[in-house]
């Protein structure tokens, strides 16, 4: 903090004091003065109800509201301290019970805002990532971020190299990665992918991937060529390689039509047979495991 906003800080903080020590003079006056109005029009009205009956609902009114006003001064101030400094039991019961209060307040907040699930469920309902994206949005902070992460990445890279703590970070993370198992770990992953058939989505890429290299004249061309390749030469002078390219795009784009738009298509329960066996196979098969750990050691 620079030596100015230092100066300032005291003066603002006793501004706002001296702002609040106002408004509370301000409210005490108004209701001291409510009171001492309640009490002079109590005191007028008794002395002339007698010649004008009438006066007596007045002096009823006003004898509640001085009542009332009272008891609220004696509850509001025997919460604080002492009325009139007047050994009254149950009286200034903040002061004198401060210990106790800090520590239930304490034991609440542990129990209804610290507890685990209560936080849980609290930051179950922020939005990181878009708390971060809005606040990246602004074009000065993430060019301010930028700047500061590339100082600070060079000065990173050298610190962990003369420390050591690549080395040491490394051998770690190897140690900790040979103990895990891989095969069943990636057939975890899948059963998760295929809850709600989730992997049709996959099936579904799939059928447009197909859909659109059947539409791609380079592919076209290369498939016409190997089924001229493996008709005879005869079939060739009567174009009989377009007539089957043709019939066979037509198929297949039918085909594909009909998977995408229905969701019980045989098709579908195919693939969906598929991935259960190959999930399957990596839980349990050992022939497996052995590839999945030569892959992650060569990896």
């Amino acid at each position: 903090m620079s030596q100015s906003a230092q100066a300032l800080a005291p003066v603002r903080f006793d501004a706002d004091a001296q702002a609040k020590l106002s408004a509370l003079r301000r409210t005490k006056f108004v209701a001291a003065a409510a009171l001492g109005l309640c009490i002079l029009v109590f005191a007028l009205a008794k002395s002339l109800e007698i010649t004008h009956p009438w006066l007596g609902f007045v002096a009823a009114f006003a004898e509640a509201a001085i009542i009332g006003g009272l008891a609220d001064w004696y509850a509001v101030v025997a919460l604080f301290r002492r009325p009139l400094g007047l050994p009254i039991p149950h009286t200034a019961i903040i002061p004198e019970n401060q210990h106790r209060i800090a520590d239930n307040l304490g034991r609440f907040i542990e129990a209804n805002f610290l507890a685990p699930e209560p936080v849980r469920e609290k930051l179950a309902e922020v939005d990181f990532a878009a708390l971060v994206a809005d606040w990246l949005a602004d074009a000065e902070r993430a060019a301010d971020l930028s700047r500061f992460v590339a100082r600070l990445v060079p000065q990173t890279l050298t610190a962990v190299e003369q420390s050591g703590l690549r080395d040491f970070v490394t051998s770690r993370l190897l140690e900790q990665i040979e103990k895990v198992p891989l095969a069943p770990l990636a057939a975890e992953l899948l059963s998760a992918l295929t809850d709600d058939r989730r992997h049709q989505k996959l099936f579904d890429e799939f059928t447009r991937v197909v859909g659109r290299f059947l539409n791609d004249e380079k592919a076209l061309a290369t498939m016409r060529e190997k089924i001229r390749e493996e008709l005879p030469s005869l079939f060739n002078l009567f174009r009989a390689d377009a007539y089957l390219l043709k019939k066979i795009v037509a198929s297949a784009g039918l085909l594909l039509e009909e998977v995408r738009a229905d969701p019980d298509h045989p098709g579908r329960a195919e693939f969906d047979r598929f991935v259960l066996r190959f999930v399957e196979r990596l839980r349990t098969s050992k022939q497996y495991a052995r590839r999945a750990e030569k892959l992650k050691r060569d990896f």
